[in-house]
């Protein structure tokens, strides 16, 4: 025994050697099998060695389950498994990132750990941050493509497309690594492309780049599948202070391209081009909206014939027992908000001790009051829908009111100094673009709410309801999570008053605030131009 524990000691130190090195994964895999440790054990060891604390995350909670659902929802399928994750967020840099961006608009973003910017490893990032540069460090919102999915390969208008190396596994099977981080985006300024960002500096008054995506909804179907998702969402965001950027949980997840997809919609049974998304038991038959008018409304007969959700057509399985994947769930735990079968209940986690008396209820009625509640919005939530299209309502009329006063004051001053009559014209550009920078920002806000509640309405409701019920929980989860990080973003800032002095001296600036130091502190004063004081 002592001697095989010196091996095995010794093996471990060459291992860890190979970590250091920058070959985590090929250590990783071999690591576990010659130790008796598990993955998160292996990790949470490593990161420790770089005075960081790696906190493994255990299955079947809260957390594990928000990170899964939010995988999923960015790469759109289901055929991703997470296999270990890790809270690798560190005290030294949430405090940092927490100052900075204090007041900011923060988004999450993943990360391929072997994309990592200017070949950094995990251990490096979660130590001492990103190394950013002059160029700094391009972060990607939305959809993520990874070899396989549908989608890939399409450039940038279905998503960015992962082109990392992956471990194999057995079957087809790929083993991904992903860092999942909060960056603190801001006020954006809109650029072109990634080459503009390394040609010019970051206005004062900005706290990233926003790069332009032309995206695609087009439909993207598989015969052997259905329809997949179509609203897609790809937004590239670049910063230039590493403590915008927080690397919050290292994930590692199993895609299996030869599994079912199971939020691919079926396809229309008479058109065969668009989503079926309604079942005619008398038919027999799935139609898309469309065509279910157009099929049921010849005559009284078709017009009376019932149709239901796809997701409720008759003979579908609830869905199998995550405990048990023999047995169907019949039933649904409201502490532990877990789907159970009757092994559960004979000889399960439900059969003994105070589990045994948990509420329970019937599967079905579980998943139909889930779908009620879907529909409304959050207890003491205010709807986040009306609140972005009221901030984009409240935009469009400041935008106006600089445009009109920016007008005003070119006619009071062009008849007295031509060249006055320029740089009016450029600080009304620069307060119009502020705010059209806000406008914009609400505007991605709103369509990233809507991408994910599209995700939902239209594909993770065809789940099984085991399935969907996990599924709802996180969705409430994120739905609570972006309206907190909006919620940090501020409010728009005031249109700005501009006036012609006697002197001809053009001011800009919020209301009632002194303009002696217009530059102020980054990201407090935030607003005023390097040409907000113009003298005549």
């Amino acid at each position: 025994t002592v001697v095989a524990l010196r091996v095995n000691l010794c093996i471990g130190l060459i291992i860890h050697w190979s970590v250091l090195t920058q070959h985590p994964t090929c250590a990783c895999s071999l690591f576990l099998c010659v130790f008796p440790l598990t993955t998160s054990q292996f990790l949470a060891m490593e990161l420790a060695s770089t005075q960081n604390v790696a906190v493994p995350v255990p299955r079947r909670t809260a957390e594990w389950g928000w990170l899964e659902y939010l995988l999923q929802a960015s790469i759109q399928t289901t055929k991703v498994r997470m296999r270990a994750a890790w809270s690798v967020a560190n005290k030294r840099l949430a405090v940092e990132c927490a100052q900075r961006c204090r007041g900011l608009l923060q988004l999450h973003a993943w990360v391929p750990v072997s994309e990592l910017p200017n070949g950094e490893t995990v251990q490096e990032i979660c130590h001492n941050g990103f190394s950013v540069g002059h160029a700094g460090v391009s972060f990607h919102i939305g959809n993520v493509r990874l070899p396989g999915t549908h989608g890939y390969g399409r450039e940038a208008r279905m998503g960015r497309n992962v082109r990392s190396r992956s471990r194999g596994l057995p079957q087809g099977r790929r083993l991904y690594e992903f860092l999942l981080c909060r960056v603190g985006v801001g006020r954006s300024y809109l650029i072109e492309s990634q080459q503009h960002a390394e040609a010019m500096e970051l206005p004062p008054e900005y706290d990233s780049f926003f790069i332009r995506h032309e995206t695609s909804s087009n439909s993207i179907d598989d015969d052997n599948f259905g329809v997949y998702p179509r609203h897609i969402l790809h937004h590239e965001y670049i910063v230039r202070d590493a403590s915008q950027a927080l690397p919050v949980y290292l994930v590692h997840f199993e895609f299996d391209p030869e599994e079912e997809e199971k939020i691919a919609l079926p396809l229309c049974d008479n058109c065969g081009v668009q989503a079926a998304k309604l079942y005619c038991e008398a038919d027999n038959a799935s139609f898309c909206p469309a065509c279910d008018t157009k099929v049921h409304s010849v005559n009284p007969i078709a017009r009376n014939h019932t149709r239901v959700e796809i997701n409720r057509r008759p003979g579908r399985l609830p869905g199998e027992c995550p405990e048990h994947a023999h047995a169907q769930a019949d039933e649904y735990c409201m502490e532990c908000k877990l789907p159970i079968c009757p092994d559960c209940r004979a000889i399960g986690s439900h059969s003994a001790g105070e589990a045994s008396k948990h509420k329970r209820v019937p599967l079905q009625e579980a998943y139909d009051h889930a779908l009620r509640a879907e529909r409304q919005s959050l207890p003491g939530r205010p709807d986040r829908q009306a609140i972005e299209q009221r901030l984009v309502a409240q935009l469009d009329t400041k935008l106006i009111m600089v445009q009109e006063t920016g007008r005003h004051v070119e006619d009071e001053i062009y008849n007295s100094v031509q060249r006055a009559v320029k740089e009016a014209q450029e600080l009304a550009e620069d307060q119009a673009n502020l705010h059209l920078a806000d406008e914009l920002e609400a505007k991605r806000q709103l369509e990233q709410a809507a991408w994910f509640e599209s995700f939902l309405e239209d594909h993770v409701k065809s789940l099984p309801p085991e399935e969907f019920l996990e599924s709802w929980l996180q969705h409430v989860a994120i739905r609570e999570e972006l309206v907190w990080l909006a919620a940090t973003n501020g409010d728009p800032q005031d249109a700005a008053t501009l006036r012609v002095d006697g002197s001809i001296r053009l001011t800009a600036g919020e209301a009632g605030r002194s303009i002696n130091d217009p530059w102020g502190d980054r990201g407090k004063n935030r607003g005023i131009s390097p040409r907000a004081i113009l003298h005549g």
